[in-house]
């Protein structure tokens, strides 16, 4: 390649950035029902097309082992209302980032220890029945993922600023 192929070359390119930068082309691309996970305990991903709980024996099982209770990994059936509700908070949004699990099902082992350590974790916590899920929204601050999940009355959700999290649960609409 000579030197003038190579600066047209740039050129173009350059100009295709200032037109559409990477970042609005990623975001185009995230079909609208899709969501994606980590899990801050265990490094795990998982992504989920959200299809009107049409999901198939082997989609409920690995989402079911993604979210187990990390530190007894006991696993459990969840709630896909909950999946609904991250969807219907990614695309109000119009966040393309990814929600960093810190709790999905909990044991009643794990409950109870973690009641033991803190006044803020329920006796009959919807964790234990795999109705509650604690996260973060990795391009959007907590206090407006609060905000939107509070505009969809679909459930509880409790805002954790200290510890930068947010419950969502398919119980009745409550906040604290």
């Amino acid at each position: 390649m000579n030197r003038r192929r190579l600066l047209l070359t740039a050129a173009k390119i350059a100009a295709g950035l200032v037109i559409a930068s990477p970042l609005e082309l990623f975001a185009r691309s995230i079909p609208d029902n899709k969501i994606s996970f980590s899990h801050t305990h265990t490094g795990e991903c998982f992504d989920l097309c959200v299809n009107d709980r049409a999901y198939s024996p082997v989609v409920r099982e690995n989402l079911f082992f993604f979210l187990r209770d990390f530190r007894t990994k006991e696993v459990h059936s969840i709630d896909f209302r909950l999946m609904d509700i991250l969807l219907k908070i990614r695309q109000k949004t119009g966040s393309t980032g990814i929600y960093q699990v810190i709790s999905g099902y909990r044991s009643p082992n794990t409950n109870n220890l973690l009641r033991g350590k803190s006044t803020g974790v329920a006796k009959k916590s919807l964790h234990l029945q795999g109705r509650a899920i604690d996260i973060r929204l990795t391009d959007v601050p907590t206090k407006e993922l609060r905000d939107v999940a509070l505009s969809l009355r679909a459930g509880g959700v409790g805002y954790y600023a200290k510890s930068d999290f947010v419950h969502i649960d398919t119980g009745h609409v409550r906040s604290w």
